[in-house]
């Protein structure tokens, strides 16, 4: 009835919901959580002609109602040298999503491009993590990151530059409160933190003077962080979950290195 009502990411979210129980040993609390998302976002969505503009676009994509790209191409432009500074696959269901999180070089604005694949399809390539590109980006309605990128420039030259200085983990959690403020049911936020991957409790995290957030990486991941920041403090560029911190990018003095997830190449081409 969701797919049919055309909502469907909240069809998305009951299939997940499925998947969750009995999947760890906390799986109470997170299907608990799950549960409350979609009656928050199906309490919304019967009232969405009440809400400020801002808050109901942003309901809309979130139930799944879709945004024509036309009408989005349509918009005014944000004109800026754009710096990919993470990239991020997910497998949901049946296809693969990969996220590539852009910063305005000027504005310092973030955006957040997504494409898709199904099994044995291809993902862009287009923007590889610590390439620069002059482009408009085109902001899909109310205060979502997400963004189509619309005309390049490619006969202009771009200079290399390093990523901004990574903000410290109490910076990063303030700007994370704006992002949740705006948009509740954001479900993936990019940072920029200096920090160091430690063990604390058990459990990895990423870690500064302020303290320190729980990481959810796998091990590949996690022993790329390991391997070229020597265990010691380094600007990343992090994935925001409601599961925790998932490193995407170590920024070095000389080179960006790509640790993000990575979709399987049995099912998708994501070279």
């Amino acid at each position: 009835r969701l797919v049919d009502a055309q909502a469907g990411a909240l069809a998305n979210r009951v299939r997940r919901m499925a998947g969750l129980v009995g999947a760890s040993p906390d799986w109470h609390g997170e299907l608990l959580a799950e549960m409350a998302m979609l009656h928050l976002l199906a309490r919304g969505g019967r009232t969405l002609a009440t809400l400020p503009d801002p808050l109901a676009d942003t309901l809309a994509m979130a139930v799944g109602w879709q945004v024509r790209q036309a009408d989005v191409l349509g918009g005014v432009p944000e004109s800026d040298v754009w710096d990919v500074v993470g990239r991020s696959d997910t497998r949901e269901d049946r296809i693969v999503v990969r996220r590539t999180w852009l910063r305005g070089r000027t504005s310092g604005r973030l955006a957040m491009a997504l494409c898709f694949a199904a099994y044995r399809q291809s993902l862009d390539v287009s923007m590889p993590v610590g390439s620069s590109f002059d482009a408009d980006v085109h902001r899909y309605p109310g205060p979502s990151l997400r963004v189509l990128v619309g005309e390049r420039r490619p006969d202009t030259v771009v200079a290399q530059r390093p990523a901004p200085p990574g903000g410290n983990l109490a910076t990063a959690c303030h700007q994370l409160g704006d992002v949740l403020a705006a948009e509740p049911w954001a479900e993936h936020v990019a940072l920029t933190v200096r920090a160091a991957l430690t063990r604390s409790g058990g459990r990895w995290v990423l870690a500064d003077e302020n303290g320190a957030l729980g990481c959810c990486a796998g091990p590949r991941a996690l022993a790329a962080v390991l391997c070229e920041s020597g265990g010691r403090p380094a600007d990343m560029t992090v994935e925001w979950t409601p599961a925790g911190l998932i490193p995407l990018t170590v920024h070095l003095d000389d080179r960006v290195v790509d640790v993000g997830p990575l979709a399987d190449p049995s099912f998708v081409d994501a070279a």
